[in-house]
């Protein structure tokens, strides 16, 4: 089990997990979710003061649709070439 998996609620996981895998989000948007969370005392301070840390450092201050559209063509891409990567590296194996 992975240390930060035993010592933060699963809550804190599902945020922790959306701020930090490449989708984007406003910092409004998360800060005001991290406040809920923390006002209806679901994570701790100390676990809304680390998720605030991350939605400052990965968030945007209001990307236009245009902007996220564009961020989420270039993650299909990243994701897209991924999977050709992998079905090579499986065709490889199964060659042998």
């Amino acid at each position: 089990m992975i240390e930060n998996e035993k010592t933060h609620s699963a809550k804190y996981q599902v945020l922790c997990n959306r701020l930090t895998n490449g989708t984007p989000f406003t910092t409004d948007t998360a800060q005001a979710r991290i406040t809920a969370l923390a006002d209806a005392l679901e994570i701790t301070q100390e676990e809304a003061d680390e998720l605030s840390a991350l939605a400052k450092e990965h968030g945007t201050s209001g990307a236009t649709l245009e902007e996220r559209v564009a961020a989420l063509e270039e993650r299909a891409l990243e994701h897209e070439e991924a999977l050709v990567e992998l079905a090579g590296m499986m065709t490889e194996s199964g060659a042998e």
